[in-house]
């Protein structure tokens, strides 16, 4: 899997669940709301946009230090050299059966 992936999929995961339970703790605000947003909506977008994307960066960033880039090439690769029999025979056994259908 490709790391900005894992960055976009945790980014949204994340800002969902910080506006979903922060949210309900703003429910105060509700009937100012507009006179916020037209006094200081342009500057809130702004930074709540640079949040998202520093918290893309980080995510993106700690992805690629652990060697999750890297990781579905290599999950595949192993996959491939045990279906054409290199490896765990066992392995090599189940993964046929698992094609043909045969589970039990």
């Amino acid at each position: 899997m490709q790391p900005w992936k894992i960055s976009a999929g945790l980014t949204a995961a994340l800002v969902g669940s910080v506006l979903l339970l922060g949210g309900s703790r703003l429910e105060y605000l509700a009937p100012h709301w507009p006179l916020i947003l037209a006094r200081h909506g342009v500057p809130v977008a702004l930074h709540a946009a640079f949040a998202v994307f520093t918290l893309a960066a980080a995510i993106y960033g700690v992805a690629r230090a652990t060697g999750l880039a890297d990781l579905g090439s290599r999950v595949d690769l192993a996959e491939r050299s045990v279906r054409r029999g290199e490896g765990d025979q066992d392995l090599t056994e189940a993964l046929r059966r698992d094609t043909e259908g045969d589970w039990e």
